[in-house]
């Protein structure tokens, strides 16, 4: 089965599987599998090291996660309890272990199929095409470098492969999937009644004793926001740039870089010809170069010949040629190609025998110097502006702390003072929507201290500090100020007890349907007409008895009393049949993946560091 399943994954459909496969992983006892290691990796599996550094990168993201989705405070207990690095562990147990499965059945991807898909990705395109420093940095800003993570790409892609694998050759009993079809075309005949809230609202009518009691039982509901008043002083990036003074030989400096960078930025397209698995790659070559010569097509012989799989389905077009994406030999034999559809001679490298051919070639034009300066001039004076702020950041944020009053810091730096209104944490307000300007107003320097706070910096590059000149803390807001609030509260809350009890009464008294049901309609699992709600609990009820088949939904201020009057079954299409396979197999799959998982988990030896 498993040479079947491996022969699957390469074919077409197993191409297009992509991520059918979510498995829950089993979390064994952990003195059943796991002994005290004495290396310095995280843990061993298997003899095979996870590295510290997949082991930080993947605890800093979840530790970002949680900061973000519970705050500052809560999040970094979270962030720093053993259970998440015990997680952030099994994860990566789990991961070595399937990697270790997929090289034991000898899946691979090789990094020409990885580097194909890297200019198609959004995350590193600018203006919809592959920019290098995007893909670099990003890749940076994650801890990786372009070697981890093409190995990384590689891994996943095999292990998809292989999972794919397992899903198209995963056995499927023909009964369960002419069930799994046959419930897919059932039809069911369906009436229902709607109850809401609303038309109970009139019957209510709260006390003061009713609103009182809420209030008391619920006061963090209202809570009024703490906010603050505070004096800014702000440098702004506009006057640096204004202020900022460029000589005519900076001018012509830059267009001189400017007239480099164009002519370094051209952008080729490459297609090539791999021959690799060959009893002599270079006679290969050799031969594929006087086809070309007689007049065939680069495509059509890269289709026919290439050992390249990744390149071959597309000709062997390999997209743009990106540097230090591909080994040297290859990377300087395409850049000597001046000429669309010129093709190089043998190219060796590592992996074997290449013919390249340059498909396109762009570069742009110049401008003058006059028809640029304005534009030079802009760029100097903003470049030179934001050095200068490096150096009044600095400053400004050793006045701000050697000072008692922010009117001296404005007077040093040349500057006004200027006060706000009341801010709280959700004030539609220019200043709070600033990364670190809600920190920083709020901040116990600033709030319980009255000290300057620390530097600011906007998205337009201003500085800015602040001091406090009035703060109100978080309160209960008095009753009178929520009256009317509670009173709509708790008069709903009285509308939807009664309306859930009328519910209830229709329920256990209905045995026909009268003229407050909706017609019986024969409907699919597909059905529009209906509210999506109604048409899935419909479908949960069992087949009716004397007629009908009855129960009850809520949500929130509606209610349905759903009955089934009639189950209708039908001879399922050709497209419910095909899906039903789909998803048997895909169900089978991922079942047997689960399984020989928990196998290679249970035998492996796995250490963890004390």
């Amino acid at each position: 089965m498993l040479q079947a399943f491996r022969n699957s994954a390469k074919g077409k459909v197993g191409k297009t599987i992509v991520g059918l496969i979510v498995i829950t992983f089993v979390f064994f006892g952990a003195e059943s599998i796991i002994s005290i290691a004495g290396n310095s990796a995280p843990a061993t599996v298997n003899g095979d090291d996870i590295s510290e550094n997949d082991y930080q990168r993947l605890l800093n993201s979840r530790q970002q996660e949680l900061t973000s989705q519970y705050g500052a405070e809560i999040g970094s207990q979270l962030a720093n309890s053993p259970f998440l690095r015990q997680e952030v562990l099994n994860i990566l147990i789990n991961q070595k272990l399937q990697a270790q499965l997929t090289q034991d059945l000898k899946f691979e991807v090789s990094d020409d199929q990885v580097l194909k898909t890297l200019t198609e990705v959004p995350a590193f395109q600018l203006n919809g095409k592959f920019d290098q420093d995007m893909y670099l940095n990003l890749l940076s800003a994650n801890g990786f470098n372009h070697k981890s993570f093409i190995a990384s790409q590689r891994a996943q892609a095999a292990l998809t492969q292989m999972q794919s694998g397992l899903v198209n050759s995963a056995f499927v009993n023909e009964k369960s999937v002419a069930r799994y079809a046959s419930l897919d075309a059932q039809q069911r005949k369906v009436a229902y009644r709607t109850l809401s809230a609303a038309d109970y609202l009139a019957s209510v009518a709260p006390s003061t004793d009713d609103l009182q009691a809420y209030y008391d039982e619920n006061q963090d509901q209202f809570l009024s926001e703490e906010r603050v008043k505070v004096k800014v002083v702000r440098v702004a990036m506009a006057d640096m740039i204004a202020d900022a003074l460029v000589t005519d030989d900076e001018i012509d400096s830059a267009y001189q870089s400017y007239l480099a960078a164009l002519a370094s930025n051209e952008q080729r397209t490459v297609s090539h010809i791999l021959f690799a698995d060959g009893a002599d790659n270079a006679a290969e070559a050799q031969s594929a170069l006087a086809r070309l010569a007689a007049g065939e097509a680069f495509a059509d012989l890269a289709t026919e010949l290439s050992d390249d799989p990744g390149s071959a389905e597309f000709g062997g077009s390999l997209g743009e040629l990106i540097p230090d994406v591909y080994v040297a030999e290859f990377y300087n034999a395409a850049m000597e190609l001046t000429q669309e559809g010129d093709v190089s001679d043998l190219v060796t490298t590592e992996y074997g025998v290449h013919l390249i051919q340059l498909d396109s070639l762009s570069t742009a034009q110049a401008a003058s110097l006059a028809d640029q300066t304005a534009e030079l001039t802009a760029v100097l004076k903003e470049r030179k502006a934001r050095d200068e702020m490096i150096l009044v950041a600095a400053d400004l944020a050793d006045d701000a702390f050697a000072s008692d009053d922010i009117a001296d810091v404005a007077l040093n730096f040349q500057t006004d003072v200027i006060e706000t209104d009341w801010l709280t944490r959700s004030s539609d307000d220019e200043l709070m929507a600033e990364d670190g300007f809600a920190a920083a107003v709020f901040s116990p320097t600033v709030v319980d201290d009255g000290m300057i706070s620390s530097v600011v910096k906007t998205a337009a590059g201003d500085l800015i500090v602040v001091q406090k000149l009035d703060y109100q803390g978080e309160a209960v807001k008095p009753f009178v100020e929520v009256e009317t609030d509670i009173r709509t509260l708790v008069a709903d809350r009285m509308a939807t007890e009664l309306m859930s009890a009328a519910l209830a009464d229709i329920l256990a008294s209905t045995v026909a349907l009268d003229d407050n049901w909706t017609d019986p309609e024969l409907i699919d699992r597909n059905a529009t007409g209906l509210p999506d709600n109604v048409v899935e609990k419909a479908f949960t009820l069992p087949a009716p008895v004397n007629g009908l088949s009855v129960a009850t939904l809520e949500d929130g201020d509606l209610a349905y009393v759903i009955a089934v009057t009639e189950v209708v079954d039908t001879s399922p299409s050709e497209t419910q049949q095909l899906a039903a396979k789909k998803f048997a197999t895909t169900f089978a799959g991922s079942a047997q993946y689960q399984v020989l998982f928990n196998q290679v988990r249970e035998a492996a030896d796995i250490s963890i560091r004390p």
